[in-house]
This record gives structure tokens, sequence and C-alpha cells, in this order.
């Protein structure tokens, strides 16, 4: 989008905003958030009627995305960590129409810290202990957060504790079959593995955040300040949390420290004290090499995108490369410890 049509589209979600909220604001500016590709995301500086000027995270649906989901969906799981000690963004308004601004968005309060790459495997230094902690703990708060309560439980189909894992292979199966342009015998072999071999049913149905790792949160020196992108929330196991977590993607030069932060046992002991939930280790390792479909599935999705024109960013020609070749040596290693 040009510089010029940008700041059309600042000075339109400014007057949005002042007559939604009843007061005035005037537009300072407005900046695109790269580094995703599910949502167009800016952030947009306005001036209120004390002459103070507040940041807002402005986040549109796209005509074509890496993940397709219901921003709706999003802006629910949000709303279920609201003033918990879940660190989220405080939510402002949802529109579904396209009628405002031209698409469906949701605007949120920007909190302060950074996102730090997921790749970055020096990005927490010095306070990879501290941060982890947290990291882990959040995690777990998530998988214990009450479902009797929950916005997004009323929002989703039900699902029952026997057939999470299979709904979710399914999905993401799909995806691989509509999208790729090839057979990957890697890929398959991992598929065949997972249907052959299902976890245990799961000990409770929990919010799964979907794609919580590092380079998904905000953290300011040692502390974690905003967990992001819940596009992909739903109700599961939160076993599938946990496994995507782990994924040595995330960890790819310091395997034995998880997501770059603290040792993998002290990670799951941080985590079975904060949710109360006992991990069975047969069901963890299949969620873990489910991760690496899932992976897969994006990677793949990410190409097809790139390749037939509908979304060029190039964030998507990097994740069907350099990534879809991790994950798949990372499927190697775990089929060859199962012999």
């Amino acid at each position: 989008m040009e510089e010029n049509a940008t700041n059309i589209l600042g000075q339109e979600f400014s007057d949005f905003l002042s007559s939604k909220l009843n007061q005035q604001f005037k537009f300072l500016s407005i900046h695109r958030i790269f580094g995703g590709a599910s949502r167009e995301t800016y952030r947009v500086k306005l001036q209120d009627e004390e002459k103070k000027s507040q940041n807002f995270i402005y986040r549109r649906t796209q005509d074509s995305s890496l993940i397709e989901t219901d921003q709706k969906t999003e802006y629910v799981a949000y709303s279920d960590f609201q003033d918990t000690e879940v660190p989220v963004p405080k939510l402002i308004v949802l529109e579904e129409s396209s009628d405002k601004l031209g698409a469906p968005f949701l605007v949120m309060e920007e909190l302060s810290g950074v996102v730090a790459s997921p790749f970055d495997k020096e990005a927490y230094n010095p306070y990879q202990a501290e941060i982890g902690e947290q990291f882990w703990k959040i995690l777990g708060k998530i998988a214990s957060r009450d479902l009797d309560s929950s916005n997004l439980n009323k929002l989703l189909p039900n699902k029952n504790k026997n057939d999470c894992c299979t709904k979710e292979l399914n999905y993401w199966v799909n995806v691989i079959r509509k999208d790729s342009i090839g057979i990957e015998p890697i890929l398959e072999a991992a598929i065949r593995e997972l249907f052959r071999s299902k976890p245990l049913p799961a000990s409770r149905l929990s919010i799964v955040h979907g794609d919580y790792r590092n380079g998904n949160f905000l953290f300011e020196g040692k502390h974690v300040t905003g967990i992001l992108d819940w596009e992909m929330a739903h109700i599961g196991d939160p076993l599938e949390d946990l496994g995507w977590a782990l994924s040595e993607i995330w960890c790819w030069e310091k395997k034995e420290t998880p997501a770059y932060l603290i040792p993998r046992k002290e990670a799951l002991g941080i985590w079975t004290q904060e949710s109360q939930i006992e991990i069975d280790e047969d069901s963890l390792l299949w969620w873990e090499l489910f991760a690496c479909v899932k992976g897969l599935a994006i990677w793949i999705s990410a190409g097809h995108e790139f390749s037939t024109g509908k979304n060029s960013d190039p964030v998507n020609l990097f994740s069907a490369w350099l990534p879809g070749d991790i994950h798949t040596e990372i499927i190697l290693n775990k089929l060859e410890n199962l012999l």
C-alpha cells in the first residue's frame, strides 16, 4: 500500500474510532507492522482531546492470508484473558463488516515491549531464565483457564476429549492435500505414523492458543508483557500447545533449550505445576510430531499463496523454504527415534 493510501486509511481509522468511542481523535501516524501473514497489522498513533498521544493496534482481514481464520475467533480468544495473569492487549472493538473501512478488523491498545525473531538464539540474553519461567507459566495458565466462563468455548463447536487429535490432524492434512504441489515422502511418513499411533484422550479440554512460541510474545527487559497472535485459538488438548512451543524449529541451534529460554525438563516442570495436568510422555511425543506436520502444512500453504500470486508478501516465500526444510529434518529425527 502506497504511503498516501496508507495515510488515508489512518485518517479513516481515526474518524471511525472517534465516532465509536464518542471522543475526538486527531490522526498522527500509521505504520505497517510486518512479520506475520494472517492479518494486515498497523500501529496507529492518535491524539486525544487532552492532547495526549495513544497507540492502537489495527488488525485488518486480508483477501488472502497464510492462515485462513475468523477474526471473531481471535477477538473472543483475547477477551477470555482480559484483566488476568495472562498478559494480553486491552480490546477496543471488533468490526465484522467490510462497510466501515473496507475489511473486517479489530482494534486493541498497544502494549509495551518488543517481539524477537523465533530464529534468534540470543534474543532473550541475559534474561532467558526469568523470561523462560514466565513463558512456560503463562502457557500453563492458558491450559488451566476455566471453560465454563470462556467466551471462546461458547463460540466454537463442542469437542470431546477423545477426538481432539483426530480433528486437528484431519484439518492440517486437508490443508496439505489442497495446497501441496507434489508428494513429500517424509511428510507422508509422519502423517501415516500419526494416524497409526493416537495419543491418549485429552486429560481435559482447554483453550489452545494455536501458535504459542517464541516470536509471538512481547517482552521488556526480563518481563513478558503480552501474548500475541491468537488467530488459531480453539478448544482442544492442552498438549497441542505444549508440543508446538517445544518444537525444535523454535530452538534449532540450541535444541536443549526450547524457545531459546530454559532447559526442557525445567520448562515441563513449570508448565505441569501451573496447569495441574500430568503429562503422558507418549502423548506429548505424538503432539510434537503433529507440530511438525502442522508446521509443514503452514509452510506449504505459504508457498502456495506466493506461487499463485495470491499473496506476494516475502514472508510466504521464506516460510516455504527454510522453515519447511527444518521441519522435514525434525520429522526424520523423530521417526528415526521411533525405530
